[in-house]
């Protein structure tokens, strides 16, 4: 058995793993990089069209798998490898965002939750295409060449989210995904631990996204609305949040603020969307867009079947400033101008784009937007990731044979909880 990884390698995102057994390969994930860690291409350099993903593969971009892409790669630069399927861990942008590359014949294997996400995407125009070939699995088992993969949910700021338990020829390999243990759900992170554990596995795959984010700590979602009704007590008029579209436990903190502190829910249509379809399978989604407290904004027009009493005008909105707190995403700043917030008004970051590490350009105009308005910026925010000394500790408790680090920037921190730890280097198929 042979494992490689072709992305994630060094960096916080991007994550692609092959696994392969006699001829027979699987691939977890198939994430974008971002902004920071590209190195030859971006929106304004690409690969060539006539060369279809040659210029990608051949300076490390992309994996060179055979059978894989839209257009086919030669055979003088691809792997005699045949992969069986794409299994997808979550429904970020650094896992599932080149999808649209895939094959039409390749299976994509992902959640109920994945897909809603996916979908959510695809309506945006954040994902160029809907994809073919997809197949739910849930808790489903799958039988791939010399591998059985077994999903397992785990606690995420995305709904669908899943860990990888994948028989092998050699043993148990696990793979985390990306992992959170303060979230609404970190109950299942924690069970997840510990049947990891129980099993005893031969490797672990493991994220380590926040390792080496010194000083940076996690809130549960209960202290986050402590922090948001604290500013709402001192700033009376219209509270505006900005919270990533998919992440419904946020969403449902800032609701219940909105409650204790006695103020309607406004949320614009992007958010009613994507709450229309989590419901679908996720009560939480339901019980938000039905709440008695929440209304929905569309200036430009509703296009959701929604009662018509859910929704609130832009009269209505403006008049009422001081009983409101409104979720409104980057990509509808613009609604300000017309909003108009009154003095006294507040704007609270948490987790919504831009993120000012990694796009500084757009936090800049976010700046700038809140200047021209006079309000003042609040981040309150806890990121979806375990910390450091969870996932130090997660990775002691499992204590697998051997250890292998992805989606982290400090592999070799990982040196310290375990005495097997192997970091492999990018594209470079390894035998176990």
């Amino acid at each position: 058995m042979r494992i490689g990884f072709y992305g994630g390698v060094r960096e916080i995102g991007g994550n692609i793993i092959l696994m392969e057994s006699n001829g027979v390969g699987i691939v977890f994930d198939f994430g974008r990089r971002f902004p920071t860690s590209q190195v030859f291409f971006n929106d304004t350099i690409k690969g060539r069209p006539e060369k279809g993903f040659e210029d990608y593969v051949d300076l490390g971009e992309l994996p060179p798998f055979r059978g894989f892409y839209m257009r086919e790669l030669p055979e003088s630069k691809s792997l005699p490898i045949e992969i069986g399927g794409v299994f997808f861990s979550h429904a970020h942008l650094d896992h599932i965002g080149r999808i649209c590359y895939l094959s039409n014949a390749l299976k994509k294997y992902m959640t109920r939750g994945t897909f809603a996400t996916l979908t959510y995407f695809v309506d945006k125009g954040i994902v160029e295409c809907m994809p073919e070939n997809i197949e739910i699995i849930n808790e489903k088992t799958i039988q791939t060449g010399d591998f059985k993969i077994t999903p397992y949910f785990i606690d995420h700021d995305v709904p669908g989210a899943v860990a990888y338990f994948i028989e092998t020829p050699k043993g148990l390999v696990i793979y985390t995904g990306d992992i959170y243990f303060k979230g609404t759900k970190s109950e299942q992170s924690f069970k997840f631990v510990e049947y990891a554990k129980s099993l005893k596995p031969y490797i672990l795959i493991t994220e380590g996204t926040r390792i080496g984010w010194n000083g940076i700590l996690s809130n549960t979602e209960d202290e986050l609305k402590g922090q948001i009704k604290e500013v709402a007590n001192v700033f009376k008029g219209l509270i505006i949040g900005n919270v990533y579209e998919i992440h419904l436990a946020r969403i449902q903190t800032f609701l219940n603020a909105s409650i204790e502190l006695g103020k309607n829910f406004i949320i614009h249509e992007d958010y009613a969307n994507i709450l229309l379809k989590y419901g679908e399978f996720d009560p939480i989604a339901t019980k938000i867009l039905n709440s008695q407290n929440t209304f929905v904004y569309a200036p430009s027009g509703s296009k959701l079947n929604l009662p018509k009493e859910k929704y609130i005008t832009k009269e209505e909105l403006v008049l009422n400033q001081v009983k409101e707190i409104l979720l409104l995403n980057f990509a509808h700043i613009t609604e300000l101008l017309d909003i108009n917030p009154i003095p006294g008004s507040a704007y609270i970051m948490s987790g919504g784009e831009p993120l000012s590490s990694i796009d500084p350009p757009n936090t800049k105009i976010l700046e700038n937007w809140l200047s021209n308005f006079n309000l003042p910026l609040f981040r309150i925010h806890s990121p979806g990731h375990a910390s450091e000394t969870e996932i130090l500790w997660m990775a002691r408790e499992i204590n697998p044979e051997i250890l292998l680090p992805i989606h982290t920037q400090f592999p070799e921190r990982f040196n310290i909880v375990h005495n097997n730890v192997m970091i492999l280097e990018k594209g470079v198929l390894t035998e176990f």
